[in-house]
């Protein structure tokens, strides 16, 4: 091997040629039927009960799954912490707030989808679904939305201090002003001066509330080198040694997912949740 592919096992590594190395592969698969959960609260709306803000991200993990979805569930569960909050202090939100935590999304986006088909009819007034899963793997925001929503991803992140200074917004057109640097232009039509809001196609719960259903729906995440992904070494030490130390980057999303409910108060917004 060169050296550059020479792994940690205590001998040389080398590369064979055909037919001079034999593997046998054994492959167990566990196929029992078991109960899957999803858990759903609901704040019901002042003025427009029947109209639906859904938000949600799974909480099953391949293994450990300290950012996927971990991340996302403490991001989640903490801008829930915040309504609670408001609530207390007598706010109230005039459409109907739906909190989802997935079951078995990592078998199939089955949690997610089964409700969905539950709710169909229901979900024919929903407003919008926002989702998180992989919440935090570095430093780096990005966001995903159907067209309708991509200057309102824009404009709330406007709203919510980066741990790296100014708006979690700045920080983002300042990476994608280097990304363009580097020649990696945005693969998304985009407006003049404004960062890029990727679109959205499947891999998480989103996808029945946009695919089966056609709920405007988002996706957000903040990005790094996440080489662990799906194994067993995504865990709490690699997350508090690599992907954020100081949990400033959770925080951060916690904000912009909570911010996130703006729209139900839209076009007025809601106070700030801190």
């Amino acid at each position: 091997m060169p050296q550059g592919w020479q792994g940690a096992l205590p001998f040389r590594y080398h590369l064979g040629g055909v037919g001079s190395v034999k593997v046998h592969l054994v492959s167990q698969q566990d196929y029992q039927r078991r109960m899957i959960w999803d858990v759903i609260g609901k704040i019901k709306g002042t003025e427009y009960p029947d109209d639906w803000v859904v938000a949600g991200n799974h909480r099953d993990a391949w293994v450990y799954g300290a950012v996927d979805p971990s991340s996302g569930t403490a991001a989640m569960l903490e801008s829930v912490h915040g309504v609670g909050a408001l609530l207390k202090e007598g706010w109230r939100p005039k459409r109907t707030m739906i909190f989802c935590s997935w079951d078995a999304e990592e078998e199939g986006l089955i949690g997610s989808t089964e409700w969905v088909e539950q709710h169909a009819q229901m979900l024919e007034r929903a407003v919008a679904y926002f989702n998180v899963d992989v919440a935090v793997s570095g430093p780096d925001f990005s966001a995903s939305a159907v067209p309708s929503l991509k200057q309102f991803l824009r404009e709330l992140t406007r709203s919510v201090p980066s741990p790296l200074g100014g708006t979690v917004y700045q920080q983002w057109k300042l990476k994608e002003a280097g990304n363009r640097q580097s020649r990696r232009a945005p693969t998304v039509a985009t407006p003049e001066g404004e960062v890029p809001v990727g679109d959205l196609g499947s891999g998480s719960d989103f996808t029945p509330f946009l695919q089966h259903v056609g709920v405007p729906s988002t996706d957000i995440g903040s990005g790094g080198p996440y080489g662990v992904y799906h194994s067993t070494f995504d865990d709490f030490a690699w997350f508090t040694l690599n992907a954020d130390p100081k949990f400033v980057y959770l925080q951060e999303m916690a904000r912009v997912f909570g911010w996130n409910r703006c729209a139900w108060r839209m076009p007025t917004c809601c106070p700030t949740i801190t």
